[in-house]
């Protein structure tokens, strides 16, 4: 295994850093870069009822309003919001 292979390039463009000089940050941003941590959270039920049950019992707060979901990973978030009434979803 190249001793870089997992690790993603920085937000400046740079090369990512070689695994034995990757922080703890480097670790965190770098596992979202793997689908299968995406499809454990969306099998996460209690969670994800969760989160779609705020959006949906606070619907008000998003009516006509334009949302920004930062970190959207797979849209669930931007999905929900969608269906509570928002008027435009960025994602």
């Amino acid at each position: 295994m190249a001793e870089n292979a997992s690790a993603t390039p920085s937000a400046s463009g740079d090369a990512p850093p070689a695994l034995t000089e990757m922080t703890s940050k480097d670790y965190y941003f770098d596992s979202y870069a793997h689908f299968g941590i995406h499809e454990e959270m969306l099998k996460d039920e209690v969670r994800t009822v969760t989160y779609r049950n705020s959006i949906y019992h606070n619907k008000h707060l998003f009516k006509d309003k334009i949302v920004m979901d930062v970190g959207s990973g797979t849209g669930i978030l931007s999905m929900f919001a969608a269906r509570a009434g928002a008027k435009k979803v960025f994602a």
